[in-house]
């Protein structure tokens, strides 16, 4: 009888083993799918050093509610303009395995799992030659004081655009939109 509780505990020992080696298993998986991810940064700050060293001339509305003005305008820190699109970063450490990847001819699109995550999808178009053609990713921030909702699309070397909606408890409702049309030459 002894032989078999010892053989028992064994048994169950190597099944807990077996089950946790799968489990990190799959989540090192789900690492490796999230860490192969376009890296967002990377692509931006290349995008920045190439328009910071062309500077061109930039057709750029903004708008804030209903009041809109546009100017033609040198950008002086491209950094900064593109700030929120370089902060999206697939491969978070936070976001592994709550990304789920779709892709069919020319288009990849990342969903998010969790509701909680600030990112609930990224779509990235490529040409028949496999260049990034656009970029769209769709943020949502929300807690008991506000709610952000946030679109931002990117066409290289075309155009770059930012929508927020943002309700605030107590302030009410505010809308941004930020868009510029790079000129070509």
């Amino acid at each position: 009888m002894y032989w078999y509780k010892k053989t028992k505990f064994a048994v169950i020992a190597l099944a807990i083993t077996a089950f946790s080696y799968a489990c990190s298993s799959e989540s090192t998986e789900a690492n490796k799918q999230v860490n192969t991810q376009l890296n967002i940064p990377a692509f931006f700050a290349k995008e920045i050093t190439a328009l910071q060293k062309r500077n061109p001339e930039v057709v750029k509305t903004v708008k804030k509610d209903s009041i809109s003005e546009t100017k033609t305008v040198h950008i002086e820190n491209w950094t900064n303009e593109l700030a929120s699109f370089a902060a999206v970063d697939l491969n978070k450490p936070a976001y592994a395995g709550f990304l789920k990847k779709d892709s069919v001819a020319g288009l990849v699109t990342y969903t998010s799992t969790k509701p909680s995550l600030d990112i609930k999808s990224v779509q990235i178009k490529y040409t028949s030659e496999g260049e990034l053609s656009e970029l769209r990713m769709e943020k949502q921030v929300e807690n008991l004081l506000y709610r952000t909702e946030e679109t931002l699309i990117y066409f290289p070397n075309k155009r770059y655009q930012l929508e927020k909606k943002q309700h605030v408890l107590l302030l009410g409702d505010k809308y941004y939109h930020i868009a510029g049309d790079i000129n070509p030459s």
